[in-house]
């Protein structure tokens, strides 16, 4: 299963319909600052059915809707679309997933074009292996929240991710099922640390770094970049266990040198092998693996449109400078 289509109207700083498609693998979206790519992951989280505006970054529901401008009347109703494939075959099944709100604050679902109520809009959503996809979201604003928190607190973020998935024993899960991905995943990232988790007394969670010279550090001592990667490693490690086909990434990467980007391409490409990522990014070395490629740009108004779609290869690859 995979995200194939996204279409969006009305909703934020889109104010005509929007068409984007995807393909298993990684697909790459850029553009300036400012010109809306984090509101297409704002679409797809709303899409799936997420009422805490917090997490698609807004204080109030009209923020939600496209604002008017000098060119476009403001949106009356909002409405995102996303379409799913069951494998990557010209004739396989598509399921149609469709959330619109007006003004008043009616929402409406449909699966496969009919209407169904909210309780069966995420019933159909977890039959298609969706049921957790609005925990599989990690922004660059929150990436190191998890090891900000004291231990104890930690705990509990990780346990509320987790949900049932976890299991009767979290403790357990962690050390048989989380852990073992954790540290391939920093093999790459920190490729010369040893890490293991240190579970204390079960009511709190650390983690236990062994640098080069034999420095031992827990989470709270790490360099800034060291949080980014270990709490990307830890959070890509933990949706493992959650019902999602995909994960959406929002300029996740810290500011790395050139050797580290190389590592950061290895952890993307062993990700992508068995979940589709959706990614906004800056950097080049991301782009180089983009399966496919979107350019985001601004009109004179302010509103956002995609310039370009590309299915990448090797000669396109140079073209995404236009953006």
């Amino acid at each position: 299963m995979y995200l194939e289509d996204v279409n969006i109207t009305g909703f934020k700083s889109f104010s005509e319909k929007t068409e984007m498609s995807f393909q298993p693998g990684i697909g790459v979206i850029i553009g300036n600052n400012g010109v809306g790519k984090s509101n297409i992951l704002d679409a797809i989280v709303w899409a799936l059915g997420e009422d805490d505006l917090e997490r698609v970054r807004c204080y109030e529901p009209g923020e939600l809707f496209f604002a008017g401008s000098s060119a476009y009347p403001p949106a009356d109703t909002i409405r995102v679309e996303l379409n799913f494939k069951s494998e990557d075959r010209r004739e396989a099944p598509v399921f149609r997933v469709t959330r619109e709100m007006d003004r008043r604050g009616t929402n409406r679902f449909a699966f496969q074009g009919e209407p169904v109520d909210r309780q069966d809009f995420h019933r159909h959503l977890a039959d298609l292996g969706l049921g957790q996809a609005l925990q599989t979201i990690i922004r660059q604003e929150r990436i190191n929240d998890i090891l900000l928190a004291d231990p104890r607190t930690r705990l509990g973020m990780i346990r509320a991710t987790l949900g049932e998935t976890a299991g009767e024993n979290p403790g357990r899960c962690l050390r048989e099922e989380v852990f073992p991905l954790f540290r391939r995943y920093m093999s790459y990232l920190m490729p010369l640390a040893e890490v293991r988790f240190d579970l204390g007394d079960g009511q709190r969670f650390d983690i236990e770094t062994t640098l080069s010279g034999n420095r031992v550090r827990r989470a709270h001592q790490l360099s800034g970049g060291e949080k980014s990667v270990t709490s990307l490693a830890l959070k890509i490690a933990l949706f493992s266990r959650l019902q999602s086909p995909f994960y959406l990434l929002d300029e996740v990467e810290p500011a790395l040198d050139y050797i580290n980007h190389k590592s950061m391409q290895a952890f993307l490409r062993d990700v992508a092998d068995g979940k589709q990522l959706i990614m906004i990014t800056h950097l080049r070395s991301t782009i180089d693996l983009a399966n496919t490629l979107h350019g985001v740009r601004t009109r004179f108004d302010g509103s956002s449109f995609m310039k370009f779609y590309f299915v990448m290869d090797e000669r396109l690859l140079r073209l995404y400078k236009c953006c």
